[in-house]
């Protein structure tokens, strides 16, 4: 495992064949600066990149109207659906789905106890959240946008859940408070223990054949 990036990072965004982050790029009395940087072809190093850049791998071409939904486009989550649409997920809780032309064609609130999901990720025709405090993932059927599947609760293996990346059929969960990801096989639920790290993971993705996980001390390289 070798560190690509030693600084704060925001969001990881893998879209296509684009991986992009948002990090800290400066602060200064309560103000920051963020930057946005992309992985190189290799993906093993990392080069600045335009705002706009970061924006159009997040919202898609139509960044301008779908990031004016939300009062803080950093901190929002999206993610693609089969049918073309993205659905915007807010810090508060307010999601949006979304069509071809940026324009909302549902929206309401994913909360869970009062707590808005800390990720959300598209498998099939639903959208699986993970709830940090919580520690449950939930899945919503896309046609209703209502839960009809949740895992975790009591004695949950998820402890502080923040990231939910999918792949194929197989759900990687970042567990911030046990430093470790966890699978979930979402065909048959069945639920295992990955990789353990030293300090707290909050994020993890798969680009280009490699694979990535955001620790406290910054961004890795899983060689």
């Amino acid at each position: 495992m070798r560190r690509i990036f030693d600084g704060e990072v925001y969001e990881l965004v893998v879209k296509n064949d684009d991986f992009v982050f948002s990090y800290c790029k400066s602060f200064y009395e309560n103000t920051v600066c963020v930057g946005y940087k992309m992985l190189s072809d290799d993906g093993k190093e990392t080069m600045d990149v335009a705002k706009n850049i970061y924006l159009l791998s997040k919202f898609g071409t139509n960044f301008k109207t779908i990031s004016e939904l939300t009062s803080n486009y950093i901190l929002a989550k999206t993610t693609e659906l089969s049918n073309g649409y993205l659905c915007l997920l807010s810090d508060t809780g307010n999601a949006y789905l979304i069509d071809g032309s940026g324009m909302p064609v549902w929206s309401g609130n994913l909360n869970y106890r009062g707590e808005a999901p800390s990720d959300i990720s598209a498998y099939k025709n639903s959208i699986w959240a993970c709830y940090s405090s919580a520690g449950v993932l939930i899945r919503f059927n896309l046609n209703t946008m209502r839960e009809e599947l949740r895992i975790g609760g009591k004695n949950s293996p998820f402890d502080k859940p923040t990231d939910i990346f999918i792949s194929g059929d197989t759900a990687t969960i970042s567990n911030s408070g046990s430093n470790k990801l966890i699978s979930v096989d979402l065909s048959s639920y069945v639920v295992e223990e990955k990789e353990e790290f030293s300090e707290s993971v909050y994020s993890y993705v798969e680009h280009s054949e490699n694979r990535y996980v955001l620790l406290k001390s910054g961004l890795y390289i899983i060689e």
